[in-house]
């Protein structure tokens, strides 16, 4: 018969967070429950302590915290402030440092470059869900920077989240993930549908009956980025279905008609200049994804 052998809850490698406003602390929290001794600093020295509760340990300072660990996770407000924190850090030793602050990918190149001068081993990550999801299987978390770093914490990162992955060597691509996700579409996504829901509930829709019809285009829009996210990558986009000018003309009548009742309509308008451009570049046969093609030009 063969055994098993399960490592106890003291092998885990102890882990320091610095900056424990609700994401930091949510991640503390989760890492302490899984069986990691865990210290944290925060700026604002309270909201450290407030986490000894939970079987965290409160460091005085960075360095004493840093000292404690062979995991790094830095969730601060800026790369800057992340940086900051850390110039009183002499010796890095083997530790690897991952910053999970959220910044933009010049940002992560700046701070890659950051830690090599200092010889830290270094991954940048980004956050992909709210604090109360951190610690689920769904929970996302992404890291960039060598595969190698990722495998020698990756049982760690994935107590964060059971969907989080290592996305690539570049370490901007984490960012770049987070900015368009989460920066981009998320954002315009939400505002659009909040212009809709305000518009359709003006014109005397019950919310439920908005809540229904929202639960099948949110399922048609699954597939749509699936197959946008296809289409850009290959740069196919002839299409037996409905072409770029049909969403074009139809856009352009619901937006006068919205108009016409009294609403803006502002992100459904700047969907139609893109579109308006795409037509103009002599894209109307094809898909609604060939407008991709006029999004980098001036």
């Amino acid at each position: 018969m063969t055994s098993t052998t399960v490592p106890s809850l003291e092998t885990l490698p102890p882990v320091a967070v610095i900056g424990t406003g609700l994401m930091g602390s949510a991640i503390a929290r989760t890492l302490a429950r899984a069986g990691h001794r865990v210290t944290a600093w925060n700026r604002t020295a309270a909201r450290a302590e407030a986490l000894t509760d939970d079987g965290i340990v409160a460091a005085a300072t960075v360095a004493e915290a840093v000292a404690e660990a062979e995991l790094v996770i830095a969730c601060t407000s800026t790369a800057a402030t992340t940086r900051e924190a850390f110039a009183d850090v002499a010796a890095w030793g083997d530790r690897v440092l991952v910053n999970v602050t959220t910044g933009t990918p010049d940002d992560a190149r700046e701070m890659e470059s950051w830690a090599a001068e200092r010889t830290i081993g270094y991954l940048d990550g980004a956050i992909i869900c709210f604090p109360e999801h951190v610690g689920s299987p769904d929970a996302l978390f992404v890291y960039a920077g060598p595969a190698s770093l990722w495998h020698r914490h990756e049982a760690t990162l994935l107590r964060l989240g059971g969907a989080s992955r290592h996305v690539s060597d570049r370490i901007e691509a984490a960012s770049a993930l987070d900015t368009a996700i989460i920066g981009s579409f998320y954002v315009c996504a939400v505002g659009a549908y909040v212009e809709a829901a305000t518009y359709a509930q003006a014109q005397g829709v019950p919310a439920s009956m908005l809540r229904e019809a929202t639960k099948l285009v949110l399922k048609t829009l699954g597939h749509s980025t699936k197959a946008a996210a296809r289409e850009i990558a290959s740069g196919e986009h002839a299409t037996e279905q409905a072409t770029l000018a049909t969403y074009a003309r139809g856009s352009r009548n619901t937006l006068a008609s919205m108009r016409a009742s009294g609403h803006s309509m502002r992100l459904l308008d700047a969907a139609i200049e893109y579109l308006d451009r795409a037509e103009s570049a002599g894209l109307g046969d094809l898909g609604l994804y060939a407008q991709t093609r006029v999004m980098m030009t001036d």
